[in-house]
């Protein structure tokens, strides 16, 4: 996979050197709750003005307008258009604020139309301050081979007409997740880009990062749960 980017740098150097950053990610990676975990540090640690645009078009749940109006509290502003149905729809000013001093998210999803979205924006995003990142969850089904993972983030690269990814490991199996299966799912990143690349961040459940930090040599990314839900247990 000669597309990957930047492997020898951990996630936090990256937010120290890029300010645009375009999240994608299939349905169940935890792409979302990662991508308002990343708007709310750069905002908290850094004082600038953080926007995340919503084009994940591919679920009606977990999306990160849903955070919208807690979020503008904390300095970031989530924008996003109403979407009818699965018709495709389109949200303003995301070339402006590339192009800005602040920071840019873009939150596409794992659906080809976003991903084609993105595409207007090749032009900025394929500047040495942009890094488009793709969210990688082991223990999700359409991620268990190299094989499947190089043809989906092949697939969206050309729709969104870019020609290289950061790998960004998220190791979880849901909000029951334990020290075990972090480990394990660590451990199944090693092995799914062994001889490829080295996976040299990821992301753990904020209340297992005293338990897990020792656990492996990556650097380890606390995230928050945000997009929570009554009905979930």
């Amino acid at each position: 996979m000669g597309l990957l980017y930047e492997a020898d740098k951990t996630f936090d150097q990256l937010m120290k050197e890029k300010k645009n950053f375009i999240f994608i990610g299939e349905a169940g990676s935890g792409k979302s709750e990662i991508v308002l975990n990343i708007a709310h540090m750069l905002a908290e640690q850094t004082g600038k003005k953080v926007d995340l645009y919503d084009l994940d078009q591919t679920k009606p749940l977990y999306r990160s307008r849903d955070m919208a109006e807690a979020f503008a509290k904390e300095g970031v502003t989530i924008h996003y258009q109403d979407q009818l149905l699965d018709a495709p729809s389109a949200v303003g000013g995301v070339a402006v604020s590339l192009m800005g001093d602040g920071y840019t998210l873009l939150d596409i999803g794992g659906g080809h139309s976003a991903a084609r979205m993105a595409g207007s924006y090749s032009h900025l995003l394929s500047k040495e301050d942009s890094v488009p990142v793709y969210v990688v969850n082991p223990y999700r089904p359409w991620t268990r081979s190299v094989e499947a993972i190089d043809g989906t983030m092949s697939h969206i690269l050309r729709s969104c007409r870019l020609d290289h990814i950061y790998i960004l490991g998220n190791p979880n199996l849901g909000y029951a997740t334990n020290v075990y299966e972090f480990t394990e799912g660590v451990e199944k990143l090693d092995e799914l880009f062994e001889g490829i690349t080295t996976v040299n961040t990821v992301c753990v459940r904020d209340d297992l990062y005293e338990d897990v930090k020792d656990e492996t040599d990556k650097f380890v990314l606390p995230i928050k749960l945000y997009l929570t839900y009554e009905w979930v247990d």
